[in-house]
């Protein structure tokens, strides 16, 4: 008796838990597409507040403290990136430092 290897896959768990991973790996973004919208959202943030300031200088009405706070919010995004950066050319430079 012949056993139908479409059963076999569908029945193997290894083989589920597999497609499973893959499934989940596909849905779930990697690192540079998580890095790339990292540093867009800081530039949507930075471009943000500068439109908040031209307002502010143009006479429109806005808040002072709206723009204050999103010029933090920027300048904290910013430094974050910076030191997400810092940390990652230094991984990088103890990575090119092993000896193998």
């Amino acid at each position: 008796m012949q056993i139908p290897k479409d059963s076999y896959f569908m029945n193997n768990p290894i083989v589920a838990a597999r497609q499973k991973l893959a499934a989940e790996s596909a849905q779930t973004p990697g690192f540079v597409e998580m890095l790339a919208k990292g540093v867009s959202n800081v530039s949507e943030m930075q471009m943000s507040s500068r439109d908040q300031i031209d307002d502010l200088l143009s006479g429109k009405e806005i808040n002072s403290a709206e723009v204050m706070t999103g010029i933090q919010k920027a300048d904290m995004s910013f430094r974050l990136l910076v030191q997400i950066r810092n940390k990652l050319m230094k991984a990088f430079e103890e990575l090119n430092s092993i000896r193998v």
